[in-house]
């Protein structure tokens, strides 16, 4: 007999319940978890993708965190100079909502970072504190946009040197 999602009640026996039950257990974890603690946005710099991974990881998230990776991080989701890269952003803060309900977004930007020249031109800050600065008034940009529109995410923004370290900015 084969029990659907709609079985009425008097068709399902302890026996059939716990049966049920104890398949359940079964289901390899990565099939049941519709969850994941956060969402990882970091910058698509070949030279620190495996590094923006490993910082999340290390932030104890590994195998709990959705990730997207636009040109620049942090100013891909606000600055018009990127208005297509906004717009992906958000419908993927949407998505990983939606799909596996994070409770946090996590940003990781980068030092030396192409978008930030492209988007500043001249304007582009090379080194710190100035660098730490400009990334900071970005990130704070993106932070009043979230709690706009998704007040229930908690957030943590972070600027990752090319030696893999980073420091938290927000």
């Amino acid at each position: 007999m084969c029990l659907g999602p709609h079985v009425p009640p008097h068709l399902l026996s302890r026996r059939k319940f716990g049966f049920l039950a104890g398949a359940s257990l079964l289901v390899p974890f990565a099939a049941r978890a519709a969850e994941v603690d956060a969402l990882a946005l970091t910058c698509i710099d070949y030279r620190l993708v495996e590094a923006g991974v490993r910082f999340v990881n290390g932030l104890g998230l590994t195998k709990d965190f959705d990730q997207v990776a636009l040109a620049g991080a942090s100013l891909a989701a606000v600055s018009d100079k990127f208005p297509s890269s906004n717009k992906a952003f958000w419908d993927h803060v949407d998505i990983a909502r939606s799909l596996h309900h994070v409770k946090r977004l996590i940003v990781v930007d980068h030092r030396d970072c192409g978008a930030y020249k492209v988007a500043f031109g001249p304007d582009f800050a090379p080194k710190p504190p100035e660098e730490d600065a400009q990334h900071k008034t970005v990130m704070e940009k993106l932070k009043a946009q979230l709690a706009t529109k998704h007040p229930e995410l908690t957030s943590e923004y972070y600027l990752l040197a090319l030696d893999g370290t980073a420091k938290r900015l927000l």
